[in-house]
């Protein structure tokens, strides 16, 4: 090229969390390449936009509460006339439609999406329930017509994508991290300063169905039950529909005085480092940011044994036995005397092959890819 690759992102930016934290990740090593410009759309203001104007990119945003589906259609094609971008690049299923629709009536250019994980499948009824069909059907369309590639995030994701788009429009690259810059923003959790002498046991993500903070809370019970001289501190980072719900179950368990529904927390990383244990028992997940945040600060993590957590979690602390009792094994054997040192030489192997760095050069080579097969 003649000139500098010019790419253009287009997310929700509602939400800080792992697409969030990956997308900026990229884009942020994206810009430093030489000859390579980013800018990005993004349908709300929040910390997603904060974060990728402090270091520099283009951000536009369109409110998506204010505007209609058509006008911010019409507002995307106006921002892909003037900037011109060669790339377009989107993330999530509303922003593959609205992106990739807005592409294809203002010059076409090349176009890829990135899958983050699979489809969470929440129980509707009634008009609720066609309108998630009808969107699940218009993402797949567009992504078969108006996209050219299919980026997945681990191998089995790219293997489910199969079902629905053809293998060789699938690429598979893995989520990177900047260990770095992980460890600069740490500090001291409030809530280890407060109880130094606690074994302090956390769960990280929005609270949604799929991320089973109910296993989370019945394994606390368990552990609280079987080892009552233990000093146990539990704790929920997140937010989302059940929050209600999960306090309300926590009591019920009569374990609420052991445990911290924190909220969503700004200082997430510090959080983690307060951590004697990370559990993540999700019913599937993709290739979750937390798990590599935590790699980089050699906090031992109990999984369960699912998408990308394969390859980040050492096989001591998979779980295969999705209970509660299967989780209250895998954190006993965290707190062993070698877990840590396990867990932090595990660790060392996951951050080469996750680097932030690696992530952005692949990326960057499949658009040149695209580009090239449309000339």
């Amino acid at each position: 090229m003649t000139r500098a690759l010019r790419v253009l992102h287009i997310a929700s930016g509602d939400l800080w969390a792992g697409a969030e934290v990956q997308a900026f990740t990229l884009m942020s090593h994206l810009t430093r390449m030489p000859e390579t410009a980013v800018a990005a759309v993004l349908m709300n203001e929040g910390t997603l936009c904060d974060r990728l104007r402090s270091v520099g990119i283009l951000v536009h945003v369109i409110d998506e509460q204010r505007i209609s589906p058509v006008g911010i259609i019409s507002r995307l094609r106006g921002f892909l006339r003037s900037w011109r971008p060669d790339i377009v690049h989107t993330h999530r299923e509303k922003e593959n439609i609205l992106g990739s629709l807005a592409n294809r009536f203002c010059g076409n250019v090349p176009s890829v999406r990135t899958v983050h994980g699979a489809d969470e499948h929440f129980e509707m009824d009634g008009w609720s329930d066609i309108r998630r069909r009808v969107m699940n059907d218009l993402d797949r369309w567009c992504g078969r017509a108006l996209q050219q590639r299919v980026i997945a995030v681990t191998a089995d994701l790219g293997s489910q994508l199969m079902e629905e788009f053809l293998a060789d429009k699938i690429a598979v690259i893995e989520n990177g991290i900047d260990a770095e810059e992980v460890k600069k923003t740490m500090g001291v959790a409030e809530f280890r300063r407060d109880a130094p002498n606690a074994t302090h046991i956390g769960i990280a993500g929005r609270l949604v169905k799929v991320k089973r903070v109910d296993l989370f809370l019945e394994t606390a019970a368990l552990l609280l039950r079987d080892h009552p001289h233990r000093c146990w501190k539990f704790h929920v980072f997140g937010d989302g529909p059940m929050r209600r719900e999960l306090e309300e179950f926590a009591q019920a368990l009569r374990i609420s005085r052991s445990v911290t529904f924190h909220g969503h927390r700004q200082d997430i990383l510090t959080c983690i480092t307060g951590l004697d244990g990370l559990v993540m028992c999700s019913d599937h997940e993709g290739m979750p940011m937390v798990a590599l945040e935590a790699s980089a600060l050699s906090v031992p993590m109990v999984a369960h044994a699912v998408g990308g957590l394969i390859d980040v979690v050492p096989e001591e602390f998979l779980i295969s036995e999705h209970s509660a009792h299967g989780y209250r094994k895998g954190v006993l054997r965290t707190l062993c005397s070698d877990g840590r040192a396990i867990f932090t030489r595990s660790a060392a192997e996951t951050l080469v092959r996750f680097s932030a760095q690696r992530n952005a050069e692949r990326i960057r080579a499949l658009y040149l890819q695209v580009l090239a097969e449309k000339d």
